[in-house]
């Protein structure tokens, strides 16, 4: 293989954050005034989904806490559809992945896939409703707003899709997946917030670095109003590769709690994903590892072109295949072109392009793209694009003995 040096760049983002979880979310909470709505007593159902949320342990135990400063009885539901196998027991080890634990936390977990049917959207599909959650008292539905992976309409992922997709369990995820997701989530949402005792949201905005930017606290009846302005502002700051053309796209890790399709259709391309016009024109992709947090779950493995042998037996095809089976995504579920190691998937990722005019990209995953690297070809691109902030480098692209990919620093 020739030599191949990259160059890191830094693109200029919104890196504003919260700098105390617990303080914020208790200034918002009293700011909207939501306390007026608890009583005491009442059994309060939290929904935590398998996203992996920044600070995630930390904001679910601040809001359990300021539940049971009200008196209070706040649980958790995992609320997360089909991931975790689409077990009750599944579910619990996401959560404990998380940190998320009744220890940790010090309120009750309820763990089930208990589901009442309590309407139908227009297309008919059925709506369901976690069994534990519809007969507390209360739910408070916490979930990030951010882009999804196939919806594009004013409601994406957020606190409309977990009620409808994720607080529906397996039955419910599958449901809203059998028909156009973009329009039975919204109608799905609806008949939740009318029929179950929905209390109120917690909407987390994260921001380019994926650490918590703002929280939106908003009473029931106004969710379906309050959330397209809160996705509209996540949009604004969501990090993307600034370059339209890339011949190869190195990912080092793709997962569950990096994006519901493993890796970020908003940074790869929708076409991969649903087919059709060609939004990301990137050539070829190439994953080196599963995130621990996946479980197992690799849905999306299918988007790539290669992986290492190290990220395939890691799959479990168990979990990966009923999730491609509830989205309706079974190309998702297709395995790509298996290398011995990292070293072997460079060599054939980049097989028939001339080193000289090859435009590479290296980044982390498609959820941190403050930083990364580019080939020679793109680093003059980069240094005029008015979102690249930093270039250092060259940097050599070199392997260990057990061939994963390094980059010897200070290249003469």
């Amino acid at each position: 293989m020739e030599k191949l040096r990259l160059y890191q760049v830094k693109q200029i983002i919104n890196n504003e954050k919260i700098f105390s979880v617990k303080d914020a979310l208790r200034h918002e909470l009293k700011d909207k005034k939501i306390g007026g709505l608890i009583r005491p007593g009442q059994k309060i159902a939290i929904t935590v989904g398998s996203r992996g949320i920044a600070s995630l342990a930390e904001i679910v135990s601040s809001l359990a806490e300021w539940l049971l400063g009200y008196g209070a009885k706040p649980f958790i539901v995992p609320a997360m559809g089909s991931h975790g196998n689409a077990s009750a027991r599944g579910q619990l080890e996401v959560l404990e992945g998380y940190g998320i634990t009744e220890q940790q936390i010090g309120v009750p977990i309820v763990s089930s896939m208990e589901v009442i049917k309590i309407g139908e959207t227009s297309s008919g599909s059925p709506v369901y409703c976690d069994k534990e959650a519809y007969n507390s008292d209360a739910i408070v539905v916490l979930n990030r707003v951010k882009p999804h992976t196939t919806m594009s309409g004013p409601v994406q992922s957020g606190l409309m899709k977990i009620l409808a997709v994720g607080l529906g369990n397996h039955k419910g995820a599958e449901s809203m997946h059998r028909h156009n997701l973009e329009k039975n989530v919204p109608e799905a949402a609806a008949v939740i917030l009318k029929k179950a005792p929905v209390l109120f949201g917690v909407a987390i905005v994260g921001n380019a670095l994926n650490k918590p930017y703002k929280f939106y606290a908003i009473p029931a009846e106004r969710i379906e109003f309050e959330e397209p302005p809160i996705l509209q502002e996540a949009i604004k700051i969501l990090p993307v590769i600034p370059f339209d053309h890339i011949d190869v796209l190195l990912v080092r890790m793709m997962g569950k709690n990096i994006s519901g399709s493993d890796m970020d259709t908003n940074v790869v391309g929708q076409w991969r994903r649903v087919g059709g016009e060609i939004d990301k024109n990137i050539k070829r992709i190439a994953v080196f590892q599963l995130s621990p947090e996946s479980h197992g779950n690799a849905i999306g493995v299918g988007m790539a072109d290669f992986i290492t042998r190290s990220l395939y037996e890691k799959i479990n095809l168990d979990e990966t295949y009923k999730n491609a089976l509830t989205a309706g995504w079974t190309n998702g579920a297709k395995i790509p072109m298996i290398m011995e190691d990292e070293k072997a998937v460079v060599e054939k990722v980049i097989c028939g392009y001339d080193s000289e005019k090859l435009r590479l990209v290296f980044i982390e995953d498609t959820l941190n793209l403050h930083k990364f690297w580019v080939s020679e070809k793109i680093k003059d691109e980069a240094a005029a694009s008015p979102r690249i902030d930093f270039i250092s480098g060259p940097s050599e692209v070199c392997f260990s003995r057990e061939g994963k990919l390094l980059l010897k620093e200070k290249v003469v």
